[in-house]
């Protein structure tokens, strides 16, 4: 089983270099960065993780969830894409899958499902697997907001190692949020705390 999928991932990467090819002359192509995770293998750890797990390998080489602007840009944002074999039953029952495949199952740094995406006449619609990206990021992005005006608040008020706590957590999210990053970083070099990694 283990080489079928390994042949599986050759044949798709030279799916992906002939359809780069052609999307030279049609227009740019967005390939997804799926990651198929060999049973027992340990899957990346991310602030968020999007776990695919396919009906069939038919179904992973034919869906529309290989071809994705918006969820390739998701990637770019630290956001992991983990594709789960069907043979997998112990990572799919850690997800708590019990409906009928395919399925898209969102997960969170802390090990928690934050939503789904269930199929709907045995296929994936790939705009309701980016719009639970989205919606994510847009929520994490609003508290991310608050934390920083608390943080300025906090250093107005003079309690600048609670200031410095807001701030290093925002930090901490500068690969989701580069942005909100950079801006964390500035005020926390106006505190006197120099980070010394440079931002990704």
């Amino acid at each position: 089983m283990r080489v079928v999928w390994v042949r599986l991932a050759a044949a798709f990467g030279i799916l992906l270099a002939w359809n780069g090819w052609a999307g030279d002359l049609n227009g740019p192509v967005s390939f997804v960065p799926w990651k198929v995770i060999v049973p027992g293998d340990p899957p990346s750890i991310a602030p968020l993780t999007l776990y695919w797990i396919p009906a069939s390998r038919d179904d992973f080489k034919h869906s529309d969830l290989l071809f994705s602007r918006s969820l390739t840009a998701f990637a770019s944002q630290c956001v992991a894409m983990n594709v789960i074999r069907t043979d997998d039953g112990a990572m799919i029952q850690k997800l708590g899958v019990a409906s009928a495949l395919p399925i898209v199952v969102l997960i969170g740094a802390d090990g928690k499902a934050l939503g789904k995406v269930e199929s709907e006449r045995g296929a994936l619609r790939v705009t309701a697997v980016e719009r639970l990206v989205r919606d994510q990021l847009r929520a994490r992005e609003s508290t991310l907001d608050g934390q920083l005006d608390d943080a300025r608040k906090k250093a107005l008020a003079g309690d600048r190692d609670s200031a410095v706590s807001l701030y290093k957590s925002a930090w901490d999210l500068r690969c989701v949020f580069p942005r909100k990053g950079r801006e964390a970083q500035r005020e926390l070099k106006k505190l006197g705390v120099v980070l010394a990694e440079a931002l990704q």
